[in-house]
């Protein structure tokens, strides 16, 4: 990584390079069509939250699956990111809520799980892992100048919002499969 921002701060490069940093990022793709699959290709935070699963290991942050393929796209668009204003590298997460620890982040989502996907958390479909937070919980990440530049302001989706929607989607594939069983 020096060897390349060394080699582009020579400024005999007769390219851009536009270094982009994503957290864990979540999302269940357009792709997958069946629970099984869904559950295989999720992201351990996920896991973790929706099923109590084994507890990540390291989480950097957390970026939706769309919101790191905007930052991806856009960055090449040389109208939104001048080659005189391309930062080292763009951090493609969540940012942390400022003053609020990970441990807390984390619990919060568990509750908004069990209030957003209640019926199922009842019915035993998700486990809410509320205390099963990654070993090495989020520092504060700031994206700002990500969102600013890339994301014309908007935010990244929060942890809840991705989660949800990563559950939502599970739901949706069970209820599939077993409408298809019916």
């Amino acid at each position: 990584m020096t060897h390349l921002l060394s080699l582009r701060h020579s400024g005999q490069l007769p390219f851009s390079i536009i270094q982009v940093i994503p957290g864990t990022v979540m999302g269940i793709s357009e792709l997958v069509t069946t629970a099984s699959q869904a559950y295989a290709q999720m992201d351990r935070m996920s896991k973790a939250l929706l099923f109590n699963e084994e507890k990540p290991q390291y989480a950097f942050g957390f970026v939706h699956l769309n919101d790191c393929a905007a930052v991806h796209i856009n960055s090449l668009d040389e109208v939104k990111v001048p080659e005189k204003d391309i930062p080292d590298w763009f951090v493609a997460a969540s940012t942390t809520p400022e003053g609020m620890e990970g441990k807390d982040v984390w619990r919060e989502v568990g509750y908004a799980v069990e209030r957003t996907l209640g019926k199922e958390v009842e019915s035993g479909l998700f486990t809410v892992g509320r205390e099963n937070m990654p070993v090495n919980m989020p520092y504060r990440v700031d994206s700002t100048l990500t969102e600013r530049m890339l994301l014309g302001g908007a935010k990244f989706r929060s942890l809840e919002d991705c989660v949800r929607e990563v559950g939502e989607c599970y739901r949706g594939l069970i209820e599939q499969e077993k409408g298809t069983q019916a």
